[in-house]
């Protein structure tokens, strides 16, 4: 009998587990209790030689309450299979397949530059309060 093989999308997920994300942007906590990111404006290289420093707002990106719970855990600390695990805790039927959503929504971080991934948890930054 021949063995299943895993698809490449199983593959990818184990492998997002047992990475150690962390925080690339501050944050701040609405009275809700749902985490808000606050993202730097990027600025046009080409405005900047042409126009004086403009003054530009940071953006500001409102997570509902699994991906604040997801937010709070990255940091360095734990690795996605951890903080799946935890989501699964605490939220239980809403977030299932917990593994998947998790590495889905962390890639989606990841992507938008929100977070950084680390092998190790040897030497990654730390995350400032």
């Amino acid at each position: 009998m021949k063995r299943r093989k895993k698809s490449k999308r199983e593959d990818i997920i184990a492998e997002w587990l047992q990475l150690y994300p962390i925080r690339e942007f501050d944050s701040e906590t609405d009275e809700n209790g749902r985490v808000v990111v606050i993202v730097p404006r990027q600025e046009n290289w080409l405005f900047r030689k042409i126009l004086p420093k403009p003054n530009l707002p940071a953006g500001r990106v409102k997570l509902d309450e699994v991906g604040s719970f997801v937010w709070q855990c990255c940091d360095g600390e734990h690795t996605v299979a951890n903080i799946s695990k935890l989501l699964d805790e605490k939220f239980a039927e809403r977030v299932k397949p917990a593994d998947e959503r998790t590495v889905v929504f962390l890639q989606q971080m990841y992507k938008e530059q929100f977070i950084k991934v680390y092998i190790s948890r040897d030497n990654p930054p730390t995350v400032s309060e």
